[in-house]
């Protein structure tokens, strides 16, 4: 009190307002609190006259609803008594839509949705999707002027069969009469085609002066060039899904509006019909498209702290961006990054105690990554393919991409140089295409005289091909299906990724067929250095039930296998699978899970492996405004192809596969600012595959295996002494959802 009061002597010195006395914990009572909730009698008679209209919109015609309250010295206790009886159902259902186009329309429509059958329990809510999914299928349709507020729905309840008689009825449009303008007459209504369509780039200031406007026809567009946008016209032209002389849709219309609003160049877009006459028999419409544009360059400096399997780092980058290269929208980005971080020493045991490097002395850190990377996006596809066989509704791109990447550990140098082609398209809006055919990669690592000692004394022939220099040269095709793209309202939401990629299988054939000379491990090399070959394939489904609007809950099966092949035999380290992590089993840190059964505590890290199999379940729910929380079970593990004797447990095999998948659980925190979402997710180790059977769930008993601790530790030094088994739980600091 002394000390608050000598504060506001200073500032009433200097003029300040003067700072009020907040108790200890008076942040978290008013802040994240709420005050206590004074009984009112006329809240809880609202109350029950909204728990009446609710039960009536879905149904129960003849529910009732009462409220006793009793007192307990200074609290109340309320008490809901609902009697629901039986809910009406959906009888019949009848039509009345004097327009007959629109009545044909309507039939069409309910055909394929199938919704307010006979028998279905009485709904308010679908109701009014079903005026919704009519009013846009009307509006796709060319009913440029048609509103939801036309649809309406009779509701006539038979008491005795609790059944209900529903009439969906259109509003019949009314127009004066030629004869008597004072009198109105029924007419059809009207589908309207685009007579014009004008696209004009204006300021992003308003009012800012234009130094020129020249008028351009591309096809049936016209381009009001005002020096702003300078985008070529054929790109507007190939960004906009409707043409003259089409019927009004409103789904097209809404697609160009955001495909515009995707050009890096623009800021904003408008897009506005307006009738050409206001005569009654009028069907025409013109179009006026006006963009600003976004600045056409722009730099960005980042600054961050990095969380790898609990490993801590510090990081940063600088990009920049030229939105408009060629004048055809053409986005091109430059991207340096670089940081330091702690890694585990890969010539060390378990413990995470000594992490020096070997270029920073005795720094925490001790490792350093850097590189540069590059890359060119066409809005069109580029050669071998022609733009005119695509249609403008796929959206086509293509991206070129170079980057190189150089790591630092204290156990290898690691020098990553990549190259890509890849073309995307929208076959719908919620599935979309990628080709890579060409992806070329090359690795080389020089291995520290302390790591090849290990790597002879483990004799894994598998680590060590992992650890050599290898080129990659690959094809990969990614199909994506999601229906969260099209803005689906429904609460059932599904999203499916699948990914065939392959490596070295025509290089390895054109090295057979010219009879080339093998190295002393039998590999083909080329620029000198083994290639890898093999074939990948990864499978991911994710389903999204959102119970309402504060609730929601995820699942995902996630599947994938990569074969190694001849030349190399093994997948390279880079593309094969590895289990734990902030997106994966959050109760393991990365690349510490698995592979198989197989135990290594004194090296519990780096392992991957050629098979993944994976599930996830999480229940989401809003905690108070941008706070968020969550329950989750993670499942699953990586396996290799081939038994390895110095890796037992390892391969997968049909018959144990089942008992070797790790279970984990956990809760998590999360900060959704709906542009940016940052998570901590604290998971716990139910079930350990690495142990052995009768110890790997968390409540059994671990003698075995502290047994075997206690082995390794009868030759070691205290400080390098393995600890006995206890509760392993893990934090992940992640940025979005993990699926």
């Amino acid at each position: 009190m002394e000390k608050l009061r000598k504060k506001n002597e200073k500032r009433k010195e200097k003029g300040k307002e003067l700072k009020k006395l907040k108790p200890y914990g008076s942040w978290w009572r008013e802040t994240v609190g709420e005050p206590p909730v004074v009984y009112n009698h006329e809240a809880t008679e609202r109350s029950v006259k909204q728990l009446e209209t609710y039960l009536l919109k879905h149904g129960w015609f003849n529910a009732t609803v009462s409220a006793d309250s009793t007192r307990d010295d200074q609290k109340v206790t309320v008490t809901y008594r609902v009697e629901a009886g039986k809910p009406y159902v959906i009888d019949t259902l009848r039509y009345s839509i004097p327009d007959s186009n629109i009545y044909h329309y309507t039939l069409a429509l309910r055909e394929k949705r199938k919704t307010l059958r006979h028998g279905d329990q009485f709904n308010i809510d679908e109701l009014n999707e079903e005026r919704d999914a009519l009013n846009d299928h009307f509006r796709n349709l060319g009913y440029y002027d048609f509103n939801k507020e036309l649809i309406y729905f009779d509701v006539d309840s038979n008491l005795s069969k609790h059944a209900v008689e529903l009439t969906l009825g259109i509003t019949p449009r009314r127009i004066p009469y030629s004869g008597d303008p004072d009198s109105l007459v029924v007419a059809p209504y009207k589908r309207y085609k685009i007579n014009s369509i004008t696209v004009i780039d204006i300021p992003a200031i308003r009012n800012q002066p234009v130094p020129f406007s020249d008028t351009v026809a591309v096809g049936e567009y016209i381009v009001i060039d005002q020096g702003q946008l300078n985008v070529k016209p054929k790109i507007l032209y190939q960004n906009i899904l409707f043409k003259k002389g089409e019927y009004y849709q409103l789904e097209r219309v809404t697609r160009t509006y955001r495909r515009l609003s995707a050009l890096p160049r623009v800021r904003s877009t408008s897009v506005r019909f307006t009738p050409t006459s206001d005569d009654p028999e009028n069907r025409l419409l013109d179009c006026i498209i006006r963009l600003s544009p976004s600045p056409k360059q722009n730099i960005a400096f980042e600054s961050r702290g990095t969380n790898r399997g609990g490993f801590l780092g510090v990081a940063g980058s600088a990009s920049y961006q030229n939105k408009n290269v060629f004048g055809g929208a053409e986005l091109f980005r430059f991207n340096l990054t670089g940081g330091f971080e702690a890694q585990q020493l890969l010539t060390q045991s378990g413990s995470t105690d000594d992490l020096r490097g070997n270029f920073r002395g005795d720094s925490y850190f001790n490792t350093l990554e850097f590189g540069p990377e590059v890359s060119l996006t066409f809005p069109r596809f580029l050669l071998p393919f022609k733009p005119q066989r695509f249609a403008k509704s796929s959206d086509p791109k293509t991206t070129l991409t170079a980057n190189l990447s150089y790591q630092s550990r204290p156990d290898y140098e690691r020098t990553r140089s990549f190259g890509s082609i890849a073309y995307k398209w929208n076959e719908t809006a919620e599935k979309s295409w990628v080709i890579s055919p060409l992806e070329v990669s090359l690795i080389k690592i020089n291995r520290s005289d302390a790591f090849n000692q290990q790597l002879e004394e483990i004799g894994d022939l598998f680590l060590t091909n992992s650890f050599q220099d290898h080129f990659i040269l690959d094809s990969r095709i990614v199909y994506t299906y999601n229906t969260q793209r099209s803005g689906s309202k429904s609460k059932n939401l599904y999203f499916y990724r699948a990914e065939l990629e392959g490596a070295g299988n025509t290089l390895r054939g054109i090295y057979d067929l010219a009879g080339a000379q093998k190295n002393e491990n039998g590999s083909y090399e080329a620029l000198g250095i083994p290639f890898a070959q093999y074939v990948k394939t990864l499978h991911d489904f994710r389903y999204y039930r959102n119970q309402n609007d504060k609730m929601s809950t995820a699942y995902r099966v996630s599947g994938g296998i990569g074969v190694p092949l001849e030349n190399l035999n093994v997948v390279p380290f880079e593309k094969s699978f590895f289990g734990g992590g902030a997106n994966d089993i959050r109760a393991w840190q990365a690349r510490t899970l698995g592979p198989g059964s197989y135990r290594d505590p004194e090296r519990n890290f780096d392992k991957i492996g050629d098979i993944l199999l994976q599930a996830n379940v999480e229940y989401r729910f809003d905690l108070i405004d941008v706070v968020e929380a969550a329950f989750f079970v993670d499942a699953g593990n990586i396996w290799t192809i081939n038994a390895d004797p110095a890796r037992p447990g390892a391969d997968f095999d049909v018959d144990r596969f089942v008992s070797e998948i790790a279970f984990g659980a956990g809760t998590g925190l999360r900060l959704n600012f709906d542009f940016f979402l940052i998570r901590l997710d604290l998971g716990l180790q139910l079930k350990d595959p690495s142990l052995d059977r009768g110890e790997r769930w968390l409540f059994q008993p671990k003698d075995e295996y502290n047994e075997y601790i206690r082995g390794i530790n009868a030759d070691r030094p205290g400080d390098q002494q393995l600890s006995f088994y206890k509760m392993r739980w893990n934090l992940n600091l992640g940025i979005g959802y993990p699926f």
